[in-house]
């Protein structure tokens, strides 16, 4: 049996089995408990919502009982075994989990600087997977919501983890998905300036300050005789910030090389790398000619030698000469 706890707590957990309502307090009724030699006391306190009186939360209890089993090794042997356990650990895995989990606390302490949770207040939060799934506007008794919102903090740990490891590669699902925004964004400035056309009229107004009248200018058609109203033509106020965005975005013609120019450009440079190419072909079928004439002409040489030590009057006269 392990260290049992005899002495009696201050501060007791309880729960109200009646409506489930978890509270801290100090106890109000404690009794002895003599079959239960780990902890020898019960506790006991009225709920502070219904007034029940509950007993103390059986997950706290259980604790103290868990507490006083957990003796570990008593022998030399076990606590050799233990401790034979314990090499080669952290294991790199376990090091990176480590990491990670440090990592984990560090990014939502200082995602909450910036965004503090605030369920239902961020624009995200009507499409965020955690709205109401454990960041609720009113949270469930006995539960708490995160310090800092979660969305914003998985993007703080992607940039984070990026930085450290100096990989921006990690960074590409993001920079991915704000440039598919950024295109729907610009599809529906298109479709808002194509449906109300690329200019707006507007009537001219007048005012006169000596009569303090105000009103419409008008003029007289002279050939109908019919009164018309002058109006002011603006462009769409959409267009300058959709240039703007396309040119800011790179998405114009000339970026993506689609305009004559660029088209003419990438020929002549195409045309070049492809005169360079046939000029190397061309002197690698020169110097393989040119070792072939060799081998043949080293062939030939030899040949020739064959024939004049064989040629009968040079033997004969070699003789002669001898003799």
């Amino acid at each position: 049996m392990g260290k049992a706890r005899a002495d009696k707590l201050h501060q007791v957990k309880f729960y109200c089995r009646l409506c489930g309502h978890k509270f801290e307090a100090e106890p109000e009724r404690i009794e002895e408990s003599p079959d239960e030699p780990w902890h020898p006391w019960r506790y006991f306190a009225a709920c502070g919502q219904c007034g029940e009186e509950s007993e103390q939360a059986y997950w706290e209890r259980n604790l103290l009982k868990a507490w006083a089993r957990a003796t570990g090794p008593q022998t030399d042997e076990g606590k050799a075994a233990t401790a034979a356990n314990l090499e080669g650990h952290p294991t790199p895995e376990e090091a990176k989990r480590t990491r990670f989990n440090a990592m984990t606390h560090g990014v939502y302490a200082r995602t909450a600087t910036y965004f503090p949770a605030k369920p239902g207040k961020y624009p995200h939060c009507q499409t965020c997977e955690y709205f109401n799934n454990g960041c609720d506007e009113d949270p469930p008794p006995g539960q708490r919501n995160p310090p800092a919102c979660m969305k914003r903090a998985e993007l703080f740990m992607k940039h984070q983890v990026a930085f450290e490891t100096k990989d921006p590669g990690l960074l590409l699902n993001i920079r991915s998905d704000v440039q598919a925004a950024l295109q729907a964004i610009v599809d529906d400035m298109i479709l808002a300036i194509t449906a109300s056309g690329v200019e707006l009229r507007s009537p001219e107004w007048y005012f006169n300050p000596q009569t303090g009248e105000a009103g419409i200018v008008e003029y007289t058609d002279w050939e109908t005789g019919e009164r018309r109203t002058v109006h002011k033509i603006t462009a769409h106020p959409l267009i300058k910030p959709l240039v703007e965005l396309i040119q800011k975005n790179n998405l114009t013609l000339a970026d993506m090389g689609m305009t004559p120019k660029v088209q003419e450009e990438q020929d002549l440079v195409r045309g070049t790398l492809e005169q360079r190419e046939n000029d190397r072909q061309a002197a690698e079928s020169y110097r393989s000619r040119q070792t072939q004439l060799l081998e043949d002409l080293r062939g030939q040489i030899q040949r020739s030698q064959a024939r004049v030590e064989r040629d009968p009057v040079l033997i004969e006269h070699q003789q002669n000469e001898g003799g």
